[in-house]
């Protein structure tokens, strides 16, 4: 390597000379126009001091899953118990903002889908419990209720609520992928498996916000986990 030597930046492939503009001959893949918050959950255990705040019940855990391919969160219950359960939130900084946008998507599966509570995606901030997350006043979440695998999408705001079933049902320990679109302040568009189920115009909340996650038990047959491949958010600054 001693005789290999580079005049200036590697520019993206295809790219030609910088034409002067700041950044075009920026020598790493990185847009200064989006804000991005993506946890692949790769490291050997969950930074809850720096990057998550973890609300559960006391017996109940929120850890990245050993040696699972791809690096997984895994939002566990206490053993034979209803109502129990976890979850993770970040700091609130996506905003639904005119001419603006946010992007979010999270890959999950639940071991048992019709017992189990779940919701994902932007929320206030809540404490004391992960139910709180059901019951947060300003939200965009994809929510199942416990008894019923069907994956509802949600929009509230100042505690009103639109809920529209995206027709699309969780099956036990499969994988489905989740994803909205914020445009601006006036519509959400929600996707299941990458394809549009939902799309929303009113109770768009334009509070600031934080990407969550939560699983409570819906009953005491068992241990109840929801597993988390990542958890994805963007917005133009």
């Amino acid at each position: 390597m001693a005789n290999t030597h580079f005049s200036g930046p590697l520019l993206y492939s295809g790219k030609g000379a910088s034409t002067g503009a700041w950044g075009t001959d920026l020598p790493i893949g990185v847009n200064l126009s989006v804000v991005q918050v993506l946890d692949d959950f790769t490291g050997v255990a969950l930074d809850a001091t720096n990057d998550w705040t973890v609300v559960k019940d006391s017996g109940a855990t929120a850890g990245i899953g050993a040696d699972v391919q791809n690096g997984v969160l895994d939002l566990t219950s206490t053993a034979t118990t209803d109502n129990d359960g976890a979850s993770v939130q970040g700091n609130e900084i996506f905003k639904a903002t005119a001419d603006k946008s946010i992007w979010f998507e999270t890959v999950l599966q639940c071991n048992k889908v019709d017992q189990t509570e779940i919701c994902v995606g932007l929320t206030v901030n809540f404490a004391t419990n992960p139910e709180a997350m059901l019951t947060a006043a300003d939200r965009i979440v994809f929510q199942v209720d416990d008894g019923n695998a069907s994956i509802l999408c949600k929009t509230e705001s100042g505690g009103t609520e639109t809920s529209t079933d995206s027709g699309v049902d969780m099956v036990n320990d499969t994988d489905i992928t989740l994803g909205f679109k914020v445009s601006g302040t006036g519509l959400v568009q929600f996707y299941v498996n990458r394809n549009l189920v939902a799309q929303h115009t009113t109770n768009i909340p334009t509070t600031e916000l934080a990407v969550a996650a939560m699983s409570v038990s819906g009953d005491n047959l068992g241990t109840r986990r929801t597993r988390i491949d990542y958890l994805f958010a963007a917005a133009t600054r």
